[in-house]
């Protein structure tokens, strides 16, 4: 069956006249799903893996069990600056690392100098003597960093159509997710393992040995990942054609940013719409309440050790909760795309969220406790959907969506520097008051995205009304667009205006 049919009207040609375009301009469903596996399994194998050594950075929590905080002399204070310094280079970098990625034909290439890069940085980290070696090599972190999450999800949003991305997405963070888990196990070999191997404190190994992971895989990049659907070499003219034509077939409109866009004064007018566009902002409020609502997750291992257990135990206890997490995050984005339905899936993640909080609150025993972290990690799979939600929601030009999901990212983040204080030491072993907090939170992120759905809602009547338009349409475009899915371009018009908006 094919995805889309043949809508040029004979002019008086038989139909064999028309068999052999036909043939050659059609695409079947078969040919769209073999050309999208081959992307998932080129693509999101090697992504993921750099998710996970991407979000191992949360060991400086695991290296504190094991000596960090003493041998470099840290207070509670100092240490909280330690982890609130790396968001405060992470922030600085997000939009324009996001606009390079918008203007450049090569995004391989440019992730794996980041990749490189900041696994050159998390390896020097062995090298800290002191609090403010620990500063500078935990901005510079943050300031390469940067680049790569918003960017991910950017190249995800140049091959994937709005309800192919939420799971993907997903893929992407279960890197992450694992990566909290998996580094708890790591730790605890390198920890107890590689402790004063060749006079050399064990956290310092920690740091050496995933950096230098980290850069190994940084220079495989370039063999492994695609550029863009117009820019891959390895692509076929025919599978070309395919990856752009079904994502004007998704949206109305060529995902394939032109030379006004990537001039500087495009770049600027894409971050002006973005930052006048009020869904850009609730989607950075609520995320920006998300993130600040989840921040246990930077301190698990300090939580889980409220339980009593040794510093090894309390490492490996890490992972199940992490683990059985990614897997509901998974399944909730697999449904939300299958449904197209984004606001009630990121409310029942929530809700898990919020009973391991009050779980966390009330429990009297170890073994209630310890379920606790489960719901508690659950959580993270409503910011997940929530960064699929920012693409489908902002879907042209390329440069506005690069921009917005680069915003919304490190708006959010801005969070994660006050609540890196939100757990001290001296809170333990209850910390009735950061889980309060994180309540107050949660329920706060979720009042923004009931408002933000109705908004999209009213939208979405106004569309139906012709009284708005989602996203503006110039004339090459729609002519390039009508030439990828041969339509007439007054067809091409309706396909655009037939856009609605995902909550």
């Amino acid at each position: 069956m094919s995805v889309h049919s043949d809508t040029k009207e004979s002019k008086g040609a038989s139909s064999g006249d028309f068999a052999e375009p036909q043939q050659r301009d059609e695409w079947s469903a078969d040919e769209e799903r073999r050309l999208v596996r081959k992307m998932d399994w080129r693509c999101m194998p090697a992504l993921i893996i750099l998710f996970i050594l991407n979000f191992i950075r949360g060991n400086l929590s695991n290296a504190r069990l094991k000596g960090l905080q003493d041998d470099l002399h840290l207070n509670d204070t100092e240490y909280s600056t330690c982890l609130s310094v790396l968001f405060a280079g992470y922030i600085f970098m997000q939009i324009p690392s996001n606009l390079i990625m918008n203007t450049i034909p090569y995004p391989r290439l440019f992730m794996s100098v980041v990749v490189t890069l900041w696994g050159a940085v998390s390896a020097f980290t062995a090298l800290c003597h002191d609090f403010p070696h620990l500063v500078v090599c935990r901005f510079f972190l943050g300031f390469i960093e940067a680049a790569f999450y918003p960017a991910s999800v950017y190249y995800l949003s140049r091959w994937y159509t709005r309800k192919e991305i939420g799971l993907r997405i997903a893929f992407l963070n279960a890197g992450n997710m694992l990566a909290q888990g998996l580094g708890g196990l790591l730790a605890a070999g390198i920890l107890s393992g590689m402790e004063g191997v060749r006079g050399i404190r064990g956290w310092r190994w920690l740091f050496i040995i995933e950096g230098t992971i980290t850069v190994a895989f940084g220079l495989i990049i370039p063999f492994v990942l695609a550029d863009y659907p117009t820019t891959t070499k390895w692509l076929t003219e025919r599978e070309r054609m395919v990856a752009q034509g079904r994502l004007v077939k998704d949206i109305g409109l060529v995902d394939n940013p032109d030379a006004q866009e990537k001039s500087g004064s495009g770049v600027w007018h894409g971050v002006v719409l973005a930052l006048t566009d009020v869904k850009v902002w609730c989607l950075a409020f609520m995320y920006f309440t998300y993130l600040m609502g989840l921040s246990f997750g930077q301190f698990l291992p300090t939580i889980t050790q409220t339980l009593g257990y040794s510093t090894t135990i309390t490492l490996l206890l890490t992972f199940p909760p992490w683990a059985f997490a990614t897997l509901f995050a998974l399944a909730n984005s697999w449904h939300s795309d299958r449904t197209g339905e984004k606001f009630f899936h990121i409310v029942l993640s929530y809700s898990f969220a919020l009973l391991g909080y009050i779980v966390a609150l009330t429990a009297k025993t170890v073994a209630g406790k310890y379920i606790s972290l489960f719901g508690m990690c659950m959580g993270f799979s409503g910011g997940i959907i929530l960064l699929g939600w920012i693409s489908s929601s902002i879907p042209r030009p390329p440069v506005k969506r690069a921009a917005s999901i680069a915003f919304v990212n490190a708006f959010a983040n801005i969070g994660q520097i006050p609540t890196s204080y939100l757990w001290p030491s001296k809170w333990g072993s209850k910390y009735w008051q950061s889980f309060v907090t994180e309540i107050c939170l949660l329920v706060l992120s979720l009042s923004i995205g009931l408002a933000y759905r109705q908004y999209l809602v009213s939208l979405n009547k106004k569309l139906e009304k012709g009284q708005t338009e989602a996203f503006k349409a110039n004339g090459k475009a729609m002519e390039q667009s009508a030439d990828l899915v041969h339509t007439t371009l007054q067809e091409e018009k309706e396909i655009v205006h037939s856009f609605r908006y995902l909550y």
